[in-house]
């Protein structure tokens, strides 16, 4: 498979307000409404975080949690350049690499949006990076498709069970997210 870059991510401090606020509203919110493959309340925040720093990072502010719904959001976190993007996190203890993988579950696959933006968080220096995106339409020809039961290897001396029909994509398998900012800087010009 043709590599998309070189690896180059975004890297920027978790801003430490808006991940209190994150908290806050998980304590009276619940994001796991899919029905199925729903997080618990760590991976709601890590994916909260992200969504919340990814539209910083392409719309200059962070969005109004008493504005968000506690139902649904439809498959996309972030309208943005009349596209929509869904937002995908990892929490890890460690800085991600080319060759680190980003998880989609195939259960997504029917959920209306342009992009997927894949993020690390790293939960030891709340720091986060914007690894890359791709097409949605792509992640079948970009990703290696893992079935439910499925185990998979997850560093050393490690591994898990798919609790779902699951995607891997590398890093290296991402556009970069540079490409992202370019688009959001001309179509202002």
């Amino acid at each position: 498979m043709e590599v998309m870059n070189n690896y180059l991510p975004i890297i920027k401090p978790i801003n430490q307000q808006v991940k209190s606020k994150c908290w806050k509203y998980l304590k009276t919110h619940n994001l796991a409404n899919r029905g199925e493959h729903d997080g618990n309340k760590e991976n709601q925040l890590i994916g909260l975080l992200a969504e919340m720093e990814a539209c910083f990072l392409l719309k200059d502010f962070y969005p109004d949690l008493n504005l968000k719904k506690n139902e649904f959001d439809g498959g996309f976190d972030i309208k943005h350049m009349n596209r929509t993007i869904d937002v995908k996190a990892m929490g890890r203890n460690v800085y991600a690499r080319s060759d680190y993988v980003n998880n989609f579950a195939k259960l997504q696959l029917n959920y209306k949006c342009d992009i997927l933006l894949f993020t690390s968080v790293n939960k030891k220096t709340n720091y986060i990076e914007f690894c890359g995106w791709i097409w949605k339409k792509e992640i079948e020809e970009r990703a290696t498709f893992y079935k439910k039961g499925c185990e998979r290897p997850r560093g050393k001396d490690d591994t898990m069970i798919n609790t779902t029909d699951n995607y891997e994509i590398k890093n290296s398998n991402l556009r970069d997210i540079r490409y992202l900012l370019e688009i959001n800087i001309q179509e202002i010009k």
